[in-house]
């Protein structure tokens, strides 16, 4: 509940129209008084004269002097009528904040009807309303659903202007608004800058647009204050403007002072940069949050990848209506968007609970877009190592949505993955799942074939070996010739989970223990180069040949497998796209495959190019 309010009055040389003005706000205390019964509310009116020359002070000294609850403060010499509000407010001690400028007024309902809006609690009382005695009549007031920051009312111009120029006016104003305090007091009020405001005082303007960037504005479309027009005044100085339609205005604005009006925009923008970064810091009371203009400023945050605050004003947004499906949404897309950062940034724990909490929101997101977070969940687990997690939200991602490209390709990976945990195997370096929607395409020809043989150069831990085992040398009678010298650097000796320093050759051997058929499996010991040459030709119906050396071996490896490869069997290269780290200057395997595609290209056919390359053997 709000229990006090001030109304600030900045005044200039208006000693034939102040004692008016400051009536009709006497008039509209009065009113509130009379019609506002609830519980006691403090009201204060400030006066802030800005080094006046004529008789203005005195008049506003001898109208106050049996009134305490108004303050006359004085500046020596004028600042601006901003600086004038801001001193005012400052001063002041209301929970709200009315303006008036020293010539124009207030009608008496003006104070009660802003007061009443702002006051309204719409989570305790929705759908409510009031009646407002004017001197029209009666008007019902309907509150608004949700709590606002800022009250703007409509103004009574005695002169005929357009409608078009009558809504800008509306929405600039300072006496036709009341502003909470601490939404005047987060965007620190009026622009106090010297130039240009104190030549083409649009302070009013800079004002309307910082707070209605933060805030919710409700527009009560009743007239309770007047604009008047006064010779020479600002409003006299545009009236031909404001009475010509906005299609056949033809702006005559000289150019220095267009110069001055994007000095303001200027300064605008650069208030308002300022201001979304200290919306960043400041804390954040949820009366204060529950006026903010939250879906603007969280799709805003959310542009600038500012996560945490459009999260907690989207969050605020479901607050404050449960039922705001476009809220979830955003609420969703932020903690997706979080989820993605954290993951960029190697935080899987982060990540993955902010995935989820995107997933729990249930968003009205399309089947594909659903789908895909909850990939980006599956790939967080799958980074964290938690296979089979990943597997499942993976899976419920293809539900969603069967044709989503990236979940296609993941399945296999994740599969093989988590299978590899169930087996138990030891492996350090992952070079082989990337290859699997390859190999579980192309390679389902072999599947079962009695007698079956493989060739394998490059065994290293067994990777590939071992998937060969469990998915193609499914005949009893398969098996797999696998020659590698499993010595030469230091990366043949690695950590084996009980952290006791294993040979590759020794990893090899447990891993292939571990598949429960190592009797499919001839290991041959030494040189490539050296072993293919007294192997038996045309004995195999499958050759992988490991592509991470330089060109001359790859190429010697191949030549030596051609003889032994059976027509209509396969040869993998690995690592076509392998290139070796700066300072080896040799040819990559890119070559040596190349050279022997051009070699033997009669006698093969092409079946994939890739990081691996697959052919076919259709002639001797």
């Amino acid at each position: 509940m709000i229990h006090s309010f001030s109304v600030i009055v900045p005044v200039l040389n208006k000693e034939n129209e102040i004692i008016r003005t400051l009536e009709s706000v006497e008039a509209s205390i009065d009113y509130f008084n009379q019609h506002f019964t609830a519980y006691p509310v403090e009201a204060e009116v400030v006066v802030v004269n800005e080094g006046s020359s004529d008789r203005t002070p005195e008049l506003i000294a001898n109208f106050i002097q049996d009134k305490p609850h108004y303050k006359l403060i004085h500046h020596a010499k004028r600042v601006s009528a901003g600086a004038a509000r801001n001193t005012g407010a400052k001063i002041s001690k209301g929970e709200i904040l009315f303006f008036c400028d020293g010539d124009d007024l207030y009608f008496k309902e003006h104070i009660y009807l802003c007061f009443q809006v702002l006051n309204h609690d719409p989570l305790k009382n929705p759908n409510a309303s009031f009646v407002l005695e004017t001197d029209q009549g009666p008007k019902t007031i309907h509150l608004p659903n949700q709590s606002v920051g800022v009250v703007r009312t409509g103004v009574h111009m005695k002169d005929l202007v357009h409608p078009y120029w009558k809504a800008a006016i509306e929405n600039t104003l300072p006496q036709n608004l009341c502003i909470r305090r601490d939404c005047h007091d987060f965007i620190e009020g009026y622009p106090e800058a010297r130039i240009p405001y104190n030549q083409i005082t649009c302070e009013d303007i800079s004002y309307d647009l910082w707070i209605a960037r933060f805030f919710k504005v409700v527009k009560i479309e009743i007239e309770t204050v007047e604009y008047i027009r006064y010779p020479g005044n600002m409003f006299d100085k545009q009236l031909k403007k404001f009475q010509t339609p906005p299609e056949q205005y033809q702006d005559d604005t000289p150019p220095e002072t267009k110069e001055l009006h994007a000095i303001r925009q200027q300064i605008e923008q650069e208030r308002i940069v300022y201001l979304f970064e200290k919306f960043r810091r400041i804390e954040k009371s949820p009366e204060f949050l529950a006026v903010l203009n939250w879906q603007q400023l969280g799709m805003e945050y959310l542009s600038k990848k500012h996560y945490p605050e459009a999260i907690l004003l989207f969050e605020q947004g479901i607050t404050l209506e449960p039922t705001n499906q476009n809220a979830r949404n955003l609420l969703a897309a932020a903690w997706n968007n979080q989820g993605s950062f954290f993951r960029g940034e190697g935080k899987l724990e982060q990540a993955i609970e902010c995935f989820q909490q995107a997933i729990a929101i249930q968003p009205s997101f399309s089947p594909s877009d659903l789908a895909k977070v909850h990939f980006n969940l599956a790939t967080s687990f799958r980074d964290q190592k938690n296979f089979s997690q990943a597997l499942v939200w993976l899976k419920k991602a293809l539900e969603l949505e069967p044709n989503l490209p990236e979940g296609i390709a993941e399945l296999p990976k994740l599969k093989y993955q988590a299978q590899v945990i169930e087996q138990g195997y030891q492996f350090s370096q992952d070079w082989f799942s990337i290859n699997l929607p390859v190999w579980e395409h192309y390679l389902t020809r072999f599947i079962d074939i009695p007698e079956l043989r493989v060739l394998e150069i490059g065994s290293w831990e067994g990777r590939s070996t071992c998937w060969l085992i469990e998915n193609i040398l499914t005949h009893p009678s398969a098996r797999i010739t696998c020659v590698d010298p499993f010595e030469g650097s230091v990366e043949h000796k690695v950590m084996c989970e009980e952290s006791v320093v294993q040979t590759i050759e020794q990893r090899f051997d447990f891993n292939i223990a571990r598949t429960g058929h190592p009797e499919k499996v001839r290991k041959v010991v030494g040189v490539s180069q050296m072993v293919l040459r007294s192997l038996i030709p045309d004995s195999y119906h499958l050759a992988y040949i490991d592509g991470s050396h330089i060109a001359s071996d790859v190429l010697e490896d191949a030549i030596l497998t051609w003889r032994l490869v059976k027509v209509g069997g396969m040869i993998i290269f690995d690592d076509y796209g392998f290139l070796f780290p700066q300072g080896i200057e040799e040819d990559p395997p890119k070559v040596a495959i190349d050279a022997f595609i051009n070699i033997f290209k009669k006698k093969v056919k092409l079946i994939h190019q890739g990081y691996q390359v697959l052919l076919e053997k259709i002639a001797e």
